[in-house]
């Protein structure tokens, strides 16, 4: 016998609950990342009135540092309205992924190898393990 690691991929039951606890964190996601632009474009002026002392150059590193700091906000902000609306759109009671987490297994001589290769699954929904899946198969 061996020991091995192994994925267990995590998936939610989407339930009504689920989808609006999912949206209320998106949104307070959204709203901070608003504010952090908020707070840069504040931080950005005293940024360029103390590199203007320092001359043209740090001018000019100083707006390049701001736009790459926006333009990263930006692009998380885009990102969590996508998924935003992503979650709108799904049905309930579909199977969504949620992540992955490790467990081990145990290996036999004459195990077949594409069998553990499917791996397990554990279904959660409204945050309660609902059933559990090892190769496939659902676990009594």
């Amino acid at each position: 016998m061996l020991t091995i690691r192994q994925p267990v991929a995590v998936k939610v039951i989407l339930t009504e609950e689920t989808k609006q606890n999912w949206l209320a964190e998106l949104r307070r996601h959204i709203n901070s990342t608003i504010a952090e632009l908020e707070e840069l474009e504040f931080r950005g002026k005293q940024m360029l009135r103390e590199a203007e002392k320092q001359g043209e150059a740090a001018v000019q590193a100083a707006q390049q540092h701001l736009e790459n700091e926006r333009n990263q906000r930006i692009a998380r902000r885009e990102q969590l309205i996508q998924q935003l609306t992503q979650i709108q759109q799904m049905d309930l009671n579909t199977e969504v992924p949620n992540g992955t987490l490790e467990t081990t297994a145990d290996i036999h001589i004459g195990d077949s190898w594409d069998k553990i290769l499917l791996g397990s699954e554990i279904v959660l929904k409204d945050g309660i393990v609902v059933e559990i899946r090892r190769n496939g198969i659902k676990v009594e």
